[in-house]
């Protein structure tokens, strides 16, 4: 396995190979995130991504169940490219039953709903969003670079698709004089979700 940098993962996805389909985060300007201000955006190369798995299948002396789309947003490749990995990742490794990857909200809003529904029918379980807050006043002040209402919709959309969501929500952001506001908000964005 070839990593570039420091690997991020969710915690629920500490026994799942992780596949470094993207280097860094496309976005980057969050102020709260120092995961990938090391690293240039960039998309890999299909085939070394191929590569990677054939190298993870002959390293690994046990069956690979889960993968795990790294780096910062996945999702942000053509549904084409992930449709191909998806599939190579069922041809090179059989014995996987979950693919999650990370997957902004504009990423998710960028795809069709008929793109989310192809992904899923393809084998992606699952994408982890981080909506951060509800509160537009805080996710403006960290740059997040969504709103309440696009976090809203890129969630039900990936509802609608049939793929499972992990949505972040990080108490505290935006500091005690926001505290009240982004609870309160971040509460409507799960409940409209």
């Amino acid at each position: 396995m070839r990593y570039e940098g420091i690997v991020y993962r969710p915690p629920s996805e500490a026994r799942s190979l992780i596949l470094q389909l993207t280097i860094g985060c496309a976005r980057n300007e969050c102020t709260f995130c120092n995961m990938y201000k090391d690293k240039k955006f960039r998309i890999r190369n299909l085939d070394e991504v191929v590569e990677d798995m054939i190298m993870a299948k002959k390293y690994y002396m046990f069956d690979i169940e889960r993968v795990f789309l790294a780096d910062g947003d996945a999702l942000i490749v053509k549904t084409r490219d992930l449709l191909y990995i998806i599939d190579k990742i069922h041809e090179i490794l059989p014995t996987v039953n979950r693919i999650t990857a990370y997957g902004a909200p504009k990423d998710v809003l960028a795809k069709t709903p008929e793109e989310l529904e192809t992904l899923q029918k393809a084998g992606l379980d699952m994408v982890y969003m981080g909506a951060e807050s509800g509160s537009d006043k805080v996710l403006k002040a960290v740059k997040k670079n969504a709103t309440q209402a696009e976090i809203i919709a890129a969630g039900q959309k990936l509802k609608a698709a049939g793929l499972k969501s992990s949505i972040t929500l990080i108490s505290g952001l935006g500091g005690i004089e926001n505290l009240e506001e982004h609870a309160v908000e971040s509460a409507k964005v799960i409940s409209a979700i």
